[in-house]
This record gives structure tokens, C-alpha cells and sequence, in this order.
């Protein structure tokens, strides 16, 4: 029997057990099937993901940690508001619709 990235018959469904049957990066469960991320340079299988996070977040991250960990930073301490104070932006085309 073949496996696939990896993964031996019943381990797909063990791992998906193993991470509470969610996406190991955002914890949302899907209604399609997860993918299993592998690292493309040396084979590792990683993780089951949702299509966002392995076909989206990660290669927009380039697989660099150092990118994910700055992004959160930014999340959670935004320059702008360290600089200007707290700014709402005003989405003009909601605030100009005529009733």
C-alpha cells in the first residue's frame, strides 16, 4: 500500500485526532478535508492545515517563522497606533451612500 507525503494508512486520521480534527495553525475545523503540509525543501511532514493557512499564509511567509513571529507582532503592537494614538479608518463609500 502506498502512503501519501508520507503518511501511512490510518495516520491521516490519526493525526487528524491527534490536532482535535482543526487546522494546526488557525484551530478551524473545515468541512473539506486538510491538507498535509510538508516542508517543500526537505520533505518534513509538518502538520495538517486548512487551504488558507498551507496554500496561502505559509507561502506568503515564505515557511520563514521569523515573518509569522513579526506579523503577530505587528498584529498586536500596530506602529501606528504607538505613533499617532488609535485611528479608525472611515470607509467613505458606506458614509456617502444616499437614503
Amino acid at each position: 500500500m502506498t502512503n501519501t507525503y508520507g503518511l501511512a494508512p490510518g495516520e491521516y486520521q490519526a493525526l487528524m485526532d491527534y490536532q482535535g480534527g482543526v487546522c494546526a495553525i488557525c484551530g478551524q475545523s473545515r468541512r473539506y478535508r486538510l491538507d498535509v503540509d510538508h516542508d517543500h525543501k526537505t520533505g518534513l511532514v509538518r502538520g495538517l492545515t486548512c487551504r488558507l493557512c498551507n496554500r496561502r499564509i505559509l507561502p506568503g511567509a515564505k515557511d520563514n517563522p521569523e515573518v509569522l513571529r513579526s506579523a503577530a507582532n505587528y498584529l498586536e503592537n500596530p506602529p501606528a497606533v504607538r505613533f499617532l494614538g488609535r485611528r479608525y479608518h472611515v470607509d467613505m463609500r458606506e458614509a456617502n451612500t444616499d437614503e
